[in-house]
């Protein structure tokens, strides 16, 4: 049976979009600082937003009251701007959008210092990661710098 590059993208979508909400709304507040519910899923593309600098750092934390574990995320800001300017969903359940790597190599060329999150075989990957291993997936989001 071959990979479904479906799956991984379902997986994540809602996820991401509790996490994209959460940082956009808190962005747009000017928290620096803000929690969020803990799930492996979420752990995951937190871990890839702190290796592309989108996030200054995040701890999990254990609410003593209900022994409910939270994510603390620290948003990286220069001075009183963030350093992420817009994340934007691309795939949802409804409409997948999959690239391969010649494209993938072309769009990066055209868009500059955007940076886009591709689902893979390999996992939720950054897009220069995905052109390295010369691999395709489905186009998840994006952000610029």
């Amino acid at each position: 049976m071959g990979s479904n590059p479906v799956f991984p993208t379902l997986l994540y979508n809602y996820s991401l979009s509790y996490v994209i909400n959460s940082i956009n709304i808190n962005k747009s507040k000017k928290k620096l600082i803000f929690c969020i519910f803990y799930t492996r899923k979420v752990f995951t593309f937190l871990k890839l937003l702190y290796r592309v600098n989108f996030l200054h750092k995040f701890i999990i934390i254990k609410n003593k009251k209900n022994n409910k574990l939270f994510f603390k995320i620290f948003l990286s800001f220069y001075k009183t701007k963030p350093i992420c300017s817009n994340f934007k969903l691309i795939s949802t359940p409804s409409k997948i959008f999959t690239i391969s790597n010649k494209s993938l190599n072309l769009l990066t060329k055209k868009t500059g210092n955007s940076v886009y999150l591709i689902s893979t075989s390999k996992g939720l990957l950054p897009h220069y990661e995905v052109i390295r291993l010369k691999i395709g997936g489905v186009l998840v989001g994006s952000f610029s710098f």
